[in-house]
């Protein structure tokens, strides 16, 4: 599943949207039903971006869920169909 996750550690915020699109673009070339993006959890500048472009694209998502049922806040699973 790993090669299925953008990870954006280290991305400023106004490198965060090309990222994004070129991952979706790709992910949907391939099929994909869902994708991982890994924002982590910083100061929440990348993830906020994430979240408004998947809201403008209409892209659902959800947090992640770690095995104790709590949701890990730093990774989003996308929807792609």
């Amino acid at each position: 599943m790993a090669a299925n996750l953008l990870d954006l550690h280290g991305f400023k915020a106004d490198e965060v949207m090309d990222a994004v699109d070129r991952y979706i673009t790709a992910a949907n070339k391939k099929g994909l039903d869902q994708g991982r993006i890994m924002t982590g959890k910083g100061t929440g500048k990348v993830k906020k971006v994430v979240i408004d472009y998947l809201k403008t694209a209409q892209y659902p998502w959800k947090y992640e869920k770690l095995p104790n049922g709590k949701d890990n806040e730093g990774i989003l699973v996308i929807f792609l169909t």
